[in-house]
């Protein structure tokens, strides 16, 4: 068995874990009456367990598209709503979520249409997250083995991106695992100098999720690192661009096509979800109100925040000039990183950091290192993890939490 073999070994033995506690989930417990319902039961089985919160968007969208026509938002800016009391003329919240997953379970739903239309977009939903996770493994190993040329570092990586708490939703209706494909694909081959196909990838992934304007940065960052050329420079600089500009593109036709709202994303979030506090004094209302959910974002946040603690002890012990010549092929994917956290501590909701950090490659790859270095701490991180990983799986499945 070769190692990309073992890479997806690792990928598969994660999926196979996710679909038990789903299956032992469903037989044991209650769904949680705030958990909004799935559309209807789906006659194939083990499907219908990975439909869950955002998913009933993404199936919406794939099912009718986005709706045309906006209110009049001026009277309810200002106002507060949630996602459980929707406002009947409320911002259209399908105009939050982007357009190429969506687009893609529609394609694959074809295939099943023998099955009423909502069962075979459903599927169509398990079906591509599923595929899309295993190409984001592959990606993921080449991106590893490519950086640390390791093959050890690279396949302990994979363990820790597949068994990451936020790796439960690669296999729900989610766009998570089609947006890391895409993106994983965008920075190997920016790694193998085929720039053309990269920008292509990168250009896919910004129009699957919102953060997807983010995979810009890794480009950015290779531009300035390679300014001595000055034509490859350009060459990175119009590619990142390109990467960017989905975007912006969303937002055009979304006011073209809602009625003159800009940008429209950002106003059909705030309008249906609210805008989210700081994520401390998120952490606070969690801490009054709930001792265990506290624990387990806390723990998690550990672990998002453990490559952080690891890159500035490595410029505290050594110098920076230094650490940073030798950290050079991995800098622009640690600025990628700093720009999560960003996001995770203004714009996010506590209870979806866990899945917003996912795209945080250094958080798989410092804890390979750790568990190279020091086989018992590493042993304790990968643990962790997937305690962390079954926990969410349950919170997921029987509507807690975690989304």
């Amino acid at each position: 068995m070769n190692d990309t073999h073992k890479a997806l070994l690792i990928g598969l033995s994660s999926r196979i874990l996710v679909i038990a506690v789903f299956v032992l989930c469903s037989v044991l417990f209650t769904v949680l009456s705030q958990q909004p319902a799935t559309y209807q039961t789906n006659p194939l089985p083990i499907v219908n367990l990975f439909n869950r919160f955002d998913s009933g968007y993404y199936i919406s969208i794939a099912k009718n598209g986005y709706p045309i026509g906006y209110p009049n938002i001026s009277f309810w800016i200002g106002r507060y709503f949630n996602a459980y009391v929707p406002n009947p003329v409320l911002a259209k919240p399908d105009w939050a979520f982007f357009p190429l997953y969506p687009a893609a379970i529609k394609a694959v739903s074809l295939l099943f249409m023998p099955l009423p239309v909502t069962n075979a977009i459903e599927l169509a939903g398990f079906i591509v997250s599923n595929i899309a996770f295993f190409v984001s493994i592959y990606f993921f190993y080449k991106l590893t083995n490519k950086i640390f040329s390791s093959l050890q570092i690279a396949l302990i990586a994979t363990a820790f991106y597949s068994f990451f708490g936020g790796a439960v939703f690669y296999s729900a209706i989610y766009s998570e695992a089609l947006f890391m494909a895409l993106a994983l694909g965008a920075f190997y081959y920016l790694e193998e100098d085929k720039l053309p196909i990269a920008v292509l990838l990168g250009f896919l992934a910004a129009f699957t999720r919102s953060d997807g304007l983010l995979v810009c940065i890794p480009f950015l960052v290779f531009a300035l690192q390679s300014m001595k050329n000055k034509s490859e420079t350009i060459k990175l600089l119009i590619g990142s661009a390109l990467v960017a500009s989905p975007f912006l593109i969303f937002q055009f036709v979304g006011f073209e096509v809602a009625g003159g709202v800009f940008p429209i994303t950002v106003v059909a979030h705030n309008l249906n979800f609210a805008i989210y506090p700081l994520l401390t004094t998120q952490l606070i209302s969690i801490f009054d109100s709930s001792a265990k959910i506290f624990a387990f974002y806390l723990v998690g946040l550990a672990l998002i925040f453990l490559p952080t603690a690891y890159f500035v002890s490595r410029l505290w012990l050594g110098h920076i000039k230094n650490t940073l010549i030798q950290e050079a092929k991995q800098l622009k994917y640690w600025a990628f990183y700093a720009s999560m956290i960003f996001v995770l501590i203004y714009q996010s909701n506590v209870y979806s950091i866990i899945r917003y950090a996912v795209p945080m490659l250094p958080i798989y790859w410092v804890s390979a290192i750790i568990y190279t270095k020091n086989r018992l701490t590493g042993i304790i991180i990968f643990a962790l993890m997937t305690v962390m990983f079954i926990i969410g799986a349950y919170m997921f499945e029987t509507g807690g939490p975690f989304m």
